[in-house]
């Protein structure tokens, strides 16, 4: 059973390299063993996705936690940028690969760590094209159906248009956390909008989780992205859980264009008076 988690939960990591690189290398050992230790708390599935010379693939595992050598074996190959994602499911989705992240469009893929409730709010602002190509009843895949209307194929990503997206999802839920990863064959995105989310404990001691033994990172400052650059040169994001000493936090309310030297960062515009 999922059950509500009020707030986001999932947890999220992504690099860039500069030249084709294995998760092991590019992420290090620790930063993903820290990573798929999470697995324990955020335990409904898992998924990657990752650039191939021409597009974007994928790989999701629905309904249970993720192992060190699931993530590093999803990602064995070398490539120049990847996803990973730990799941922790909201409520009213399922556990089947359909409701699994990352989601795959064409040639991107996305994931998203929040909760938009009540999702049909969202449902009914998407065209019945939009509609009918959605897999699942995933909140977060009504999102994804929302930005893709910022993605031209084969041209060129504009962060402002994404910026402009994201802004009109924000309206519908002033509240929500909107933090998401965006994979292309040319880019990876990053939106950094929390709506200042706290961890939700109560979902966490709803599934018999002891709260007093939760992973550190998940207090105050829960639903924060941050990012710093590996010694392998790759440009790494994250959620907390992991160890951030020395990682800098995204800007905020911000969608930026992550590449191995660092961060193009578009602010959201402001609510419409």
């Amino acid at each position: 059973m999922i059950f509500d988690p009020g707030g986001a939960v999932s947890r999220m990591l992504a690099y860039v390299a500069p030249a084709p690189t294995d998760a092991v290398t590019a992420l290090g050992a620790d930063v993903l063993a820290s990573f798929s230790a999470l697995s324990r708390v955020h335990a409904d599935g898992w998924g990657a996705a990752w650039r191939t010379a021409t597009a974007v693939s994928t790989r999701v595992v629905a309904g249970r936690p993720a192992t060190r050598a699931d993530l590093a074996g999803a990602v064995a190959t070398p490539t120049t940028a990847a996803l990973l994602y730990l799941r922790f499911g909201s409520s009213g989705t399922g556990t089947t690969e359909a409701e699994a992240q990352p989601f795959l469009a064409g040639d991107a893929a996305f994931q998203h760590n929040g909760a938009l409730s009540p999702p049909d709010r969202l449902r009914a602002a998407l065209t019945p094209e939009e509609r009918g190509g959605l897999r699942g009843g995933n909140d977060s895949e009504l999102y994804f159906a929302r930005l893709r209307r910022a993605l031209t194929p084969g041209a060129d990503i504009d962060p402002t248009r994404i910026a402009d997206a994201v802004a009109t999802v924000r309206a519908l839920f002033p509240d929500a956390c909107l933090n998401a990863l965006l994979l292309t064959p040319r880019v990876l995105i990053a939106v950094h909008s929390s709506a200042g989310r706290p961890a939700p404990l109560a979902a966490f001691a709803a599934r018999g989780l002891d709260v007093s033994t939760l992973p550190p990172g998940h207090g105050d400052g829960y639903n924060r992205l941050f990012t710093r650059r590996t010694a392998a040169g790759a440009r790494v994001v994250a959620t907390t859980g992991i160890p951030l000493d020395g990682w800098e936090a995204l800007p905020d309310d911000a969608v930026s264009m992550v590449t191995p030297a660092g961060l193009a960062s578009v602010p959201l515009p402001p609510p419409a008076a």
